[in-house]
């Protein structure tokens, strides 16, 4: 199962900013039809549905995500889960 954990850093942040932030990070998982799991503010969850495609579908929001700098910024944790692995890709990918 493919899942990807985000959280941002919201401490200086109004609350319509972190709508605005949550709300364009589910657009880009949704545009790859990815299922959102936890739409807490300023956190989400996202997991796969079981195609063969999904691990590219991920891939491609995960590279929108880094593409829309604003949000990748604000990213506080971003853990991507490939089966049992599990990466940090806010040190290993999005802020490289």
């Amino acid at each position: 199962m493919y899942k990807l954990e985000l959280s941002f850093d919201t401490n200086k942040l109004d609350a319509d900013t972190v709508k605005e932030m949550c709300e364009k990070t589910d657009e880009i998982f949704e545009f790859e039809d990815l299922e959102c799991i936890n739409r807490q503010p300023g956190k989400r969850t996202y997991l796969d549905k079981g195609r063969k495609q999904d691990y590219g579908r991920f891939w491609s929001a995960i590279f929108a995500l880094k593409d829309a700098s604003w949000l990748a910024e604000h990213l506080n944790e971003c853990f991507w889960y490939n089966g049992t692995s599990k990466e940090n890709l806010i040190t290993e990918f999005l802020r490289n």
